[in-house]
Formats: structure tokens, sequence, C-alpha cells
């Protein structure tokens, strides 16, 4: 089958480029890249030809419109992109059966260090990135508390070189992305969203969390068309305009701050009359407030995004109670007629909510997990305290950690998870030499 001509626009610090092309790269696709950074000429006709999306990456397959890396990634699980790309499906099909010792899910910071320790162990590591390759610290432009780093550190390169690093060591990785895990079976058997199958002796869950979104109408028109998840991504695409953060944590101010250098305001709704970021973020998003490059609405929250994918966000309707928790109150009879709501010009908004762990795939096992799907590991204060319920599967970084959340202790955990995961591999390797020496000597016993 013929190839067709893949181009893909781009963006400088864009995880979701870097994920996009990842996937192509890993299928052997030619495509011809432009960076739309700092050239507005490129960038108006990614935006003309995308009919007005202003994200990146946008892809497009012989002039058609695939759209951004979600898109992609749809195509793929769908089964639908190798005959678009010009692949031959017989060729590409899954069904690959691979067996490895250990298998780490995600390629975070926790993912990436427990491949560091567990690829030190001869453990011979395989990494399966996610959907969100390097998980939310490629998000991150620059990463000021990590040891090591006086004068700060790009979260993107802190990833690239914790990979590199991995990869000294053995560790391998396979781009794709885990649907389930049979942990019925020993060894376990790994299922991919793209039918490969592997099996492996241990697993290592850590695989993140993913942003979360509100549910608000326009959420689903305008994903992409001004509204986003990811202000270090986007945020150049709508410069000069009015911005607006949904939320009040480090997250939400880490992005306010970013979003600065390119808006005239930016707003930032906060369903509470405090933040519970840091000190060190209050104070300066403080600082850009008495600047004037920062207002805070207190008390306030999202209600609904106004818009269309050819104008963008046009407006944002918002409700506002003294007491703080709008929503909540609307829907209470005794303080509905106390909530204000308002409408409030922005040209782009950015959640900065919070997340979800990424633990779908070990649904259906023994393994437990809270109500909102963060494992729970043995903890304490010996070895194993990353085991789960099931024995051979370690739980680490943001799929277990709801509290701190941070990359130090996400690192920290990824070690735990490799050195427990190592200990319960050499432990079942003792066992089974004992189970092995003691069969001949019952036979020799009963002649």
């Amino acid at each position: 089958m013929t190839q067709p001509h893949v181009e893909v626009y781009t963006k400088d610090n864009c995880s979701y480029c870097e994920k996009a092309k990842d996937l192509l790269d890993s299928k052997g696709v030619e495509y011809e890249e432009y960076n739309v950074s700092g050239d507005d000429d490129l960038f108006g006709e990614m935006v003309e030809r995308a009919n007005g999306r202003k994200t990146a990456p946008e892809i497009f397959v012989d002039d058609e419109l695939i759209g951004g890396c979600d898109d992609l990634y749809e195509l793929e699980e769908a089964g639908d992109l190798d005959p678009k790309l010009g692949l031959d499906p017989a060729a590409t099909d899954g069904g690959v059966e691979e067996h490895r010792r250990m298998i780490i899910a995600g390629s975070g910071i926790a993912g990436m260090t427990a491949a560091i320790y567990a690829g030190r162990s001869n453990n011979d590591p395989l990494v399966i990135e996610g959907d969100e390759p390097g998980g939310q610290l490629t998000l991150t432009t620059d990463v000021a508390n990590y040891p090591g780093f006086p004068e700060g550190i790009g979260g993107p390169e802190l990833i690239t070189r914790m990979r590199e690093q991995a990869q000294q060591f053995g560790a391998e990785f396979e781009n794709g992305i885990i649907e389930s895990v049979d942990a019925d079976c020993r060894p376990f058997h790994v299922h991919m969203t793209n039918g490969d199958l592997y099996t492996a002796d241990a697993v290592i869950a850590a695989s993140g969390a993913s942003a979360r979104t509100l549910g608000v109408p326009g959420e689903d028109e305008l994903m992409g068309y001004g509204l986003s998840t990811c202000a270090t991504c986007d945020g150049a695409f709508f410069r000069d305009e009015d911005m607006l953060v949904v939320g009040g944590g480090d997250a939400a101010m880490e992005e306010a701050h970013f979003l600065t250098k390119f808006a005239d305001t930016v707003y930032i709704a906060h369903r509470r009359d405090e933040f519970r970021a840091e000190d060190h973020w209050i104070d300066r998003i403080m600082e850009k407030q008495s600047e004037g490059d920062v207002e805070i609405m207190w008390n306030t929250e999202l209600a609904e995004i106004h818009g269309s994918p050819e104008d963008g966000v046009e407006n944002v309707t918002l409700l506002r109670h003294p007491e703080g928790h709008p929503k909540d109150k609307q829907e209470d009879p005794e303080f509905a007629d106390e909530v204000e709501e308002f409408d409030h010009d922005v040209g782009a908004v950015f959640y900065a909510i919070g997340h979800t762990p990424n633990t779908g795939y070990l649904e259906g096992t023994d393994v437990e997990m809270d109500a909102d799907g963060y494992l729970k590991v043995q903890g304490g204060f010996g070895g194993g305290q990353t085991q789960t319920d099931v024995e051979g599967i370690f739980g680490a970084g943001d799929v277990v950690d709801y509290h701190y959340q941070q990359a130090i202790t996400a690192g920290g955990m990824g070690s735990k998870a490799a050195i427990d995961a190592d200990e319960w591999l050499e432990n079942e390797a003792d066992l089974a030499a004992v189970e092995g020496e003691a069969e001949p000597a019952a036979s020799e016993a009963d002649d």
C-alpha cells in the first residue's frame, strides 16, 4: 500500500505533539513537521486548515484533517488509523505475544524511576508509555523543587534525561496503552488496546492521573477551540486575550502564573475564599495580582462556556456566592436566591481542577481501590509497602498518592515499587527452586 502524505503541525514544549509523533514513529510513518512557535504565518495556516482550532498538534493525512493527539489515538484504538496511513492491517494487527519479567505501566516520574531501579536489578523492564507519555511533568515548564537542580529544570527535559538513564540500564519502552490485566493467570496477561498481548511475572502500576473536566455545557464542543487542560501547551495561542483559569491548587497557580506571559488579564475562578496551593505559589500569584496581571474571583464557579469551533471561546457564565460553593448553594432552595449568576468575557479557559487516576485497566482484578480509583497498597515501614492485594502487582506515584502528588515523592515510590517487585520475584524464584528439589525427593520416597 502507498503511504499518504502526512503533515503534523507542532509547537515548542508540547507533550501532546511528542505523543502524536511517537505513535507515528512507532509505525514507521514518514511525515512533514511544521513548528508554529514564533511563526505567525504558519500558525495562521494551521488554524485555517484546522477549521479554527488553535491547539497543537494538528495532523493531516492527504489534506484530510485528522485532528489532535486525542483524535489520532482514538483512530488507533478503533483500528482505523493503519488504513488511513496506508499500512497493511495484516502486517500490523495485534496478536503479538511476548513474555517479560517485569512490565511497568506508565512513563512519568514514578514509572521512569521504577525502570531505572528495575534495570539495575537485571529485571529487563518493559515500560508501556500509556496515553500520556512522560506523564504530567511534560506539561510543566519549570520544575524548581526537584533536588539537584538549583537553577530549576524543564519538566520535559527531566523526563527525557530519566528515560535515557533507564535505557542505559536496559529498560525498553513501548508506545501503547494497556487495556486490561488478567491477574487470574500466572504469569499475568497484559492486554493492549491494539490487540497485542504480553505476559509478565510482575507488574508495576505507575500510570499516573489525567486531568479532570467539569462536564459543563459547552465543554465538549469547545475542547481544543479555546478550552484546554494544559496552559503550557496552548497558552501562547491566545496571546493578548483575557483568560480564565479554574482551580485553586498548585496546578492552578502555576498555570495562571505561566499565562501572564501571554494574557491581557488572567482571571482565577475558585469556589472557596482561600487557595489550597503551597505558600510559594500563592505569594507569586498575589504579586501578579498587585501588578494587575491577575484578578482572583473568590467563591466563584464555572457554569457554562459559550462560543463555537469557528470563533472559539467568547464568554463564560459564572456563579458566585459569598460563602463559597455556589453550585451547591444554587441547588439548595434555602440559598438559591443568594447565588449571583453573571457572564464574563474571556478568549480562553484552562482547567486546573485535579486529576483522576489511570487505573481502569486493573478493574476486574482483586486489586483494591478507593471510590476515586486510587490503588490501596500495603504501606507500613518495612518492605513490600507498594504491594497491592494481588501478589506481584505493585503501585507507585499518582495512582496511589492523592495527597502529596509531587515529582520527588512519585520518584521515591517508583524506586520502592521496583525494589519490592525485585524482592518478590527473587522470593518466588527461591520458592520454585525449593519446590523443584522437593518433587524428586518425594518420588524417591515412593520407590
